[in-house]
């Protein structure tokens, strides 16, 4: 039964198009930025690690496991200026159902200035996203689990609103020793249900991700290799797909005058994100990242500093996991993650 239940899920990707979407092509764009200080310390999503954080539910919610049940989660993303993220989340296990999570995810984009025609301000108006998530994980056996995320989307910009409804899969492997680990990811598979204007109705960012995870044997020490937006090969610059010429911010000209080979070390380096983790005890672990794709992207053509670059830390006080994740998208624009979990069931006599 629950071999048929995993095979169901990706199943219904027969029925999707899965289709590449970048550059302003589809809408919800923030339910692709990262929800955690762990997962935007180490560059991105964190879908192959699994040792019972609930932080990273939200990148596989395959993650699941019994041991999250009463976890719960707060965090908070100063992103880039005045625009401002949070994320809360909570686990419960059911024996002989699985495990269940609950999460909020909202982005506010800050305040704007109204102005008419000529330019006369008449006003303000602010500008919001929200997801509300339940997720479901289970095991399969004991190296391999699966599990599902339904999302509830609403979007409200100025005096134009809409909703969406998405779905995540995901499944995870984890090698005997439990060194290795490997999660496959399919997320935002949905629908718009009501656009910003009647007819004008845009794709949801779905991606493919495959990620791995490796804890060196004998050093406090593990790895992890991302590699994102799986559904399209070449995601180098998106004039390419229009045949126009268009300067990277690497200084060079794509698009009508771009390699036209399939297979170049640019295109696949696009999809990779790495990340380590240094961990002298399960109290205090250190990370570092690094996004090539946000580096090609956002980069400075004259210095572009840390863009690309990621780290950030995690300790434990008491009943309390503290971490703090800082990525860098561009030279003037990095971002503080800060995250706090615990496990409620902990507080009880």
């Amino acid at each position: 039964m629950k071999k048929a239940l995993v095979i169901a899920l990706f199943g219904c990707l027969s029925f999707q198009s899965v289709k590449a979407q970048f550059g302003g092509k589809h809408t919800y764009h923030f339910l692709k930025l990262p929800n955690s200080a762990r997962a935007a310390a180490l560059g991105g999503n964190q879908i192959a690690i699994k040792d019972n954080d609930i932080n990273l539910v939200a990148d596989n919610p395959a993650l699941l496991s019994k041991e999250m049940s009463g976890q719960a989660t707060l965090n908070y993303i100063n992103y880039i200026s005045d625009i401002n993220m949070g994320y809360l989340g909570y686990a419960k296990h059911f024996e002989d159902i699985g495990t269940f999570s609950l999460g909020l995810q909202s982005i506010g984009y800050g305040d704007f200035t109204r102005t008419d025609e000529a330019g006369a301000e008449i006003g303000s108006f602010k500008a919001g996203e929200y997801a509300l998530d339940v997720s479901y994980g289970n095991k399969l056996n004991d190296a391999i689990s699966y599990g599902a995320t339904v999302k509830f989307i609403y979007s409200g910009l100025a005096n134009w609103n809409s909703f969406g409804t998405a779905v995540d899969l995901g499944v995870h492997y984890k090698s005997k020793r439990e060194l290795f680990t490997a999660g496959l990811v399919i997320n935002n598979l949905g629908y718009q249900l009501k656009p910003y204007v009647t007819g004008d109705r845009y794709n949801l960012p779905t991606e493919v991700q495959l990620g791995v995870a490796y804890r060196l044997p004998k050093a406090p020490i593990r790895f992890n290799v991302l590699l994102h937006n799986m559904q399209q090969w070449d995601i180098t610059v998106d004039g390419a797909r229009e045949d126009l010429p268009t300067l990277s911010p690497t200084g060079r000209y794509q698009g009508a005058s771009a390699d036209d080979s399939f297979f170049t070390l640019d295109k696949f380096l696009h999809h990779v994100n790495i990340g380590a983790e240094i961990i002298p005890s399960e109290n205090f672990h250190l990370r570092l990242g690094y996004n090539y794709y946000r580096k090609q992207v956002l980069g400075n053509t004259v210095r572009s500093g840390l863009s690309g670059i990621s780290f950030g830390l995690g300790f434990k006080i008491k009943r309390f996991h503290l971490n703090y994740g800082l990525a860098s998208y561009h030279i003037g624009a990095p971002s503080h993650h800060l995250g706090i979990s615990t496990n409620i069931q902990s507080f009880k006599r």
